[in-house]
């Protein structure tokens, strides 16, 4: 298999970036209205939505330089990961089937046309890590249930 560096795909970096940093402003945001929303941890505040709002952010930069079925598909993927954000902030859990189901199933999209063509570039794959970090963050919290719960600092 081998690695490309496509820059025309960098502004998928920066999209990254960007949404990541819109993830860490609605946290601050929301930050005095957490503790009425059981469906949100703060770990879910101040990890997971912003590196999935990251990811998304990478996807919407990458827009215009896809072909067009991949534009479709990629802003689809935006859509419904901000729909699943929303129903978060709406007290409902069931956003974090939708944070952990989306993003890996751009992760295996991705690799069902990258394993055959024997060719990936750099920032899909970072945007794929960027995505299984999501997934893991995302199931963070049934790792550690009490302590999400009553909003605990964790300790590395």
């Amino acid at each position: 298999m081998t690695f490309q560096l496509i820059s025309s795909y960098l502004i998928g970096i920066a999209g990254l970036v960007v949404g990541v940093v819109v993830g860490l402003i609605l946290a601050a945001w929301r930050q005095g209205k957490i503790d009425t929303n059981p469906a949100v941890t703060r770990w879910d505040l101040w990890v997971t939505i912003p590196l999935l709002l990251g990811a998304i952010g990478g996807h919407i930069a990458l827009v215009p330089q896809m072909v067009q079925q991949n534009q479709v598909l990629f802003s689809l993927y935006a859509a419904a990961v901000i729909v699943a954000v929303i129903i978060g902030f709406a007290g409902f859990s069931i956003w974090r089937l939708g944070a952990v189901l989306f993003p890996l199933g751009s992760i295996v999209a991705y690799f069902y046309y990258a394993i055959p063509a024997r060719s990936a570039d750099y920032v899909g794959l970072t945007l794929k890590v960027v995505e299984l970090a999501v997934i893991v963050a995302a199931l963070v919290p049934f790792a550690m249930p009490e302590r999400m719960r009553l909003g605990r600092r964790m300790v590395a």
